[in-house]
């Protein structure tokens, strides 16, 4: 018998949150919303334990959202945070899911005017997301107060606990009514979280999302034994033969990511750091730069990266090793994420291995050696032949892609294609086949090129337009038409362009990426 699959649909959620979540392209709760969102929205207090990258801010954010009452102007609901950085992700992310609702959601923390801050409450605010200097530095001031919010969230308290802000939590807790809602999560849970937890929250229920539970299998991890010495030439040997759109380089320690990030940059590499002895405003610097896609390679120690959560990370590399398996599930869940894959690589010093092993036990995960793409392709599996008139049609973005498009069926798609429909290609010219040159063309003499690269990686129409006129001196006349997708695209122009277009343009850069361009085999 099949297990049936909660979905958001069944959850009872309001019109208003339901198309949001829609809208969002959201459909199968993860299990800290299947798990957390009914107790919620019962009323209950919650202790939720999960990482970062499990959906825990949609976890609250729903039942919070839909406890709200818009016509009253207080503030019914705070969010504490331990970092800018996590107080500004989450409030994106709360007004997001409350796009059609009459919701003000305000976010206060350190480091910005406090007079504009002070302003915008003035105006009203439904929800306050704050980190927790600033709260009690406004409540202090008397531009905040806590009297109708009964409806609390504690978010990571465990670094609240690490940066020492646990006192200052209990007394903004102690502001609050005593019949509030309140939901506390923590990747981990020491005993002043769980004292913390007894003292200020009322029969709570507990979920424990645990790292065999987290979203790591869309993510390939591979480690790389290596000297501690030769660490640095190792990783950019690997930078090069991985080509990330965006990375993330963890260390240990602040000082190790300086010293990282000044090495990377003698190199030529585009990379900046973050870590705690940095300004805020360069941190906030450093983090626009990052989401905006505009520095490639992030240094990053864990602290200073809590809250960090972008789309576009394509690679997390543990240039130290994490001094816990809940760590390194912590740092790998940055990648992989709505949905795509990721890669995680692991850099390990021959007396560290037994720490490897470890981490694979406690996470129930195999971590295996790093190869190189070209070796990866060599090893992967041969790929399912289809057998003609199959019920099961190969995705859009495959059937149309060369077979070098997808990794793990390079080789193996190009030699069955040429088995079986080269003799029919070569039959019917007219129709759909080749010229001499090996080039396929339609009726019309268009072809089709296959560009590595699409939107994930920043690139438009208008970008792929301008590489054909300057970069293969192609006029318009010759363009046919311009097809972006998310991780890769096609352009059809005059055949008989096509082989001096992909000479000119595979192998260069766009939007600092190289571009390889090659013939889509119909």
């Amino acid at each position: 018998m099949t297990e049936t699959k909660t979905t958001f649909k069944d959850l009872g959620l309001s019109p208003e949150i339901q198309l949001a979540i829609d809208e969002l392209g959201f459909e199968e709760p993860s299990p800290i919303q299947t798990e957390g969102i009914p107790p919620l929205l019962a009323g209950h207090d919650v202790i939720g334990q999960a990482q970062t990258g499990t959906g825990k801010t949609l976890a609250f954010g729903i039942p919070m959202l839909m406890y709200l009452d818009p016509d009253d102007d207080q503030v019914q609901a705070i969010i504490l945070t331990p970092t800018r950085e996590l107080c500004i992700q989450v409030t994106q992310a709360l007004r997001t899911y409350a796009e059609h609702l009459d919701i003000n959601i305000v976010a206060v923390f350190g480091g910005a005017p406090i007079r504009s801050q002070q302003a915008q409450l003035r105006s009203g605010a439904h929800v306050v997301v704050a980190t927790v200097g600033r709260m009690k530095d406004l409540i202090s001031r008397r531009s905040l107060v806590l009297t109708a919010a009964r409806f609390v969230v504690l978010d990571e308290a465990d670094e609240m606990l690490d940066l020492g802000f646990l006192e200052d939590v209990e007394k903004i807790l102690r502001m609050c009514p005593s019949g509030r809602q309140t939901a506390l999560f923590s990747a981990t849970m020491p005993p002043p979280i769980q004292r913390l937890a007894e003292g200020y929250m009322y029969d709570p229920i507990t979920i424990s999302i645990t790292p065999e539970q987290l979203t790591v299998d869309a993510i390939q991890q591979a480690y790389v034994e290596v000297a501690g010495k030769a660490k640095t030439e190792k990783l950019i040997e690997i930078l090069n033969a991985e080509d990330p759109e965006q990375a993330i380089l963890f260390c240990r320690t602040k000082i190790g990511a300086s010293r990282l990030e000044r090495d990377l940059k003698n190199r030529g590499l585009d990379v900046k750091a973050l870590h705690g002895d940095l300004s805020q405003g360069t941190r906030d610097g450093v983090m626009i730069a990052f989401k905006g896609h505009r520095v490639k390679l992030l240094v990053a120690t864990d602290i200073a990266a809590r809250g960090l959560d972008i789309e576009h990370v394509t690679h997390i590399i543990n240039y130290d090793l994490p001094n816990s398996s809940e760590t390194y599930v912590h740092r790998i869940g940055r990648t992989g994420r709505a949905g795509r894959t990721g890669r995680a690589i692991t850099f390990v010093t021959p007396e560290q291995r037994r720490d490897l092993v470890q981490i694979e036990k406690d996470a129930s995960t195999t971590i295996t050696a790093w190869e190189s793409p070209e070796e990866r392709i060599e090893h992967a599996p041969p790929p399912r032949r289809r057998r003609r008139g199959g019920h099961e049609p190969a995705p859009l973005d495959e059937r149309e892609a060369p077979a070098s498009a997808v990794a793990d069926e390079s080789k193996g798609a190009d030699e069955s294609k040429g088995a079986d429909e080269s003799k029919g290609a070569d039959e019917s010219k007219g129709e759909g086949g080749e010229q001499a040159n090996g080039v396929p063309e339609t009726a019309d003499g268009i072809a089709k090129l296959f560009i590595n690269r699409g939107s994930r990686s920043g690139i438009t129409e208008d970008d792929l337009r301008w590489a054909l006129k300057e970069g293969a001196v192609l006029g318009d006349e010759a363009i046919s038409s311009v097809r972006v997708l998310d991780r890769f695209s096609f352009v059809e122009i005059d055949a008989d362009q096509a082989e001096r277009t992909v000479e000119f343009l595979d192998g260069s850069r766009l939007k600092d990426a190289e571009i390889r361009v090659e013939v889509a085999r119909r």
